[in-house]
């Protein structure tokens, strides 16, 4: 039997230590994600979580206190972590640094809708500022991420004023406009729109589930965060790839 020749063989050796080297660095890296998404929301500033002009209560300041428990919090987003940076590590390593921050961020805003029902400002402005790191990956061209954020804050806002004119009350908050906005900046015009598109069916097929279970009533308004930020953890890890393709072959 021929032997492979040398030059094969290194590249073999030094394949499996690059898979090797991504896998250990991606698990671990999604260990510490997971578990620092639990670590900071219990520990952010309580002045954070509350309104402009509202003093935070006792809960919010109590040093001690859990906002979220570790368990079993922290295990659940360290399993998505490590998942979604070992498929991205072994794609796009680069690409997949900046999609993990962005899920964190949304991550920590999931949770801050969900227990208070705000999305503080500040992680807003952290996810403005993370989607400087997409800039390389729109594959639209560099201004793709603000035709993004015009059409993420357009979209929004035509729905809240609508919400307001039917139903005369706010049926969407400020927080979600604006993390809309700044969403479109990261994922570019393409990627807000499938975004739009799939958290309106993710909401849709949720609460359409829970109505039936009568576990919430008719125009009962939910958090909508979370929607949005599994529909952008969608489209980040799996999606933002398969568009990509499809555009390439077509």
């Amino acid at each position: 039997m021929l032997e492979m020749p040398f030059v094969i063989q290194r590249g073999i050796r030094l394949e499996y230590l690059r898979v090797i080297l991504i896998c250990t660095a991606a698990i671990a890296s999604g260990i510490v994600l997971g578990n620092s998404v639990v670590y900071a929301f219990n520990r952010i500033p309580g002045r954070w979580l509350c309104d402009y002009g509202q003093e935070p209560d006792e809960e919010l300041l109590h040093p001690t206190r859990q906002r979220i428990n570790s368990m079993p919090w922290k295990y659940w987003f360290s399993c998505f972590f490590v998942m979604a940076a070992v498929f991205l590590g072994m794609r796009d390593p680069v690409y997949g640094i900046i999609a993990l921050i962005t899920c964190w961020l949304l991550a920590e805003m999931s949770i801050a809708d969900i227990k208070y029902g705000i999305v503080p400002d500040q992680f807003i402005i952290l996810l403005m500022v993370a989607a400087v790191g997409f800039v390389p990956h729109h594959k639209e061209g560099a201004f793709d991420g603000i035709w993004g954020g015009l059409a993420g804050f357009g979209i929004m806002l035509l729905i809240g004023i609508a919400g307001k004119i039917i139903y005369g009350k706010d049926s969407l908050g400020g927080g979600d406009i604006k993390l809309f906005g700044a969403l479109g900046l990261c994922l570019g015009l393409k990627g807000i729109l499938s975004v739009f598109v799939l958290s309106t069916l993710v909401s849709a097929l949720h609460l359409g589930w829970l109505m039936i279970r009568k576990r919430v009533k008719p125009r009962q308004q939910k958090p909508l965060v979370p929607y949005i930020a599994a529909s952008s953890a969608i489209y980040l890890v799996i999606l933002h790839e398969m568009s990509y393709n499809i555009m390439v072959y077509i």
